[in-house]
């Protein structure tokens, strides 16, 4: 499948701020099952932006704007291949649990056993393991079937109900969020039992038609737990399905703590409104005319803009 993606950030500030830096996590990964095949980025003002791979293999890019303003509009433009994941087996070999337990003392998957800065245990999390028997048993594959659909299950998909910096105890204690939250939730319960497990952000191809819960043309997040035999596979909690073709990785993290769309600093006293708008196209062919990569949303065009620490809660 070929993806075109558009994810447009706009901050707008209530005062001048100066001496913004930002660091983005917009670029599609390319790996295992998908490619990158092209990646461009706009930001207005316009700045010198620096990009690099962190030790994940996730492309960050960083820029700063010393001058004050009022607004900052980024724009990232992506066509992406994915392609068709492997079908999985129907369970793991006897001896599965024995073969996470070696790799997992490999420090390559350290971070991804640690409790995150929202993926953390807590008392209400306790409750909700009890409640549907969770706990080491059978085959790991078929067990962490078994959450996502329980997570499904038990979970509202509700918007605005938390917060891109809300702990999980605010939708335990709800049973309603969204996607971070359903992601943040089950990866502490993987990362229990002795599974690694890391977040994913990125983007979902929304069927609604299917049955998917996320709202179309918006950002997505879900988690991938390290499997012998399989490596690393992808659940998504909020729509009760195994990664596929139709989701578009961008970065992984330990948690969205440090996998954030945007983030940023800035000197100044200001107000903060933000607007994110994401386009999530699905392409017959690679496109060969520039026009073909963007569908339909402009980058707005200002005469003065600006920068803070803001964050998108991915839904």
């Amino acid at each position: 499948m070929y993806y075109a993606i558009t994810h447009l950030t706009i901050y707008n500030y209530s005062d001048p701020i100066a001496d913004s830096v930002m660091e983005l996590r917009m670029q599609p990964r390319s790996d295992t099952n998908q490619r990158c095949v092209r990646f461009d980025l706009n930001v207005s003002p316009s700045a010198k932006v620096v990009s690099f791979k962190d030790h994940l293999g996730n492309t960050l890019h960083t820029f700063d704007i010393p001058a004050p303003h009022t607004k900052l509009a980024i724009k990232a433009e992506a066509v992406v291949e994915v392609k068709d994941t492997t079908l999985l087996p129907n369970g793991l070999v006897y001896d599965a649990w024995d073969k996470i337990d070696q790799q997992a003392k490999h420090h390559d998957f350290y971070d991804m056993l640690l409790p995150g800065k929202f993926a953390r245990p807590t008392a209400l999390l306790e409750e909700f393991a009890k409640e549907i028997n969770w706990s080491r048993r059978g085959d790991p594959l078929n067990l962490l079937r078994e959450l996502t659909v329980s997570i499904y299950n038990k979970f509202d998909y509700v918007q605005h109900v938390t917060r891109v910096d809300s702990p999980i105890d605010d939708a335990l204690s709800t049973r309603r969020g969204v996607c971070q939250d359903f992601s943040h939730i089950m990866l502490a319960l993987v990362r229990q039992i002795g599974i690694p497990a890391r977040y994913v952000s990125g983007y979902l191809y929304t069927l609604k038609d299917e049955g998917d819960r996320s709202d179309v043309d918006a950002s997505h997040a879900w988690i991938e737990a390290w499997l012998p035999d399989l490596g690393w596979v992808g659940f998504d909690p909020t729509n009760n399905l195994i990664a596929s073709d139709r989701h578009i990785r961008v970065s992984v993290a330990n948690d969205y703590a440090q996998a954030s769309p945007s983030r940023g600093v800035f000197k100044g006293a200001s107000g903060t409104a933000l607007e994110v708008r994401v386009k999530v196209s699905q392409l017959d062919e690679l496109p060969f005319e520039e026009e073909e990569l963007s569908p339909e949303i402009v980058m707005p065009q200002y005469q003065y803009y600006q920068v803070q620490q803001q964050e998108q809660q991915q839904q």
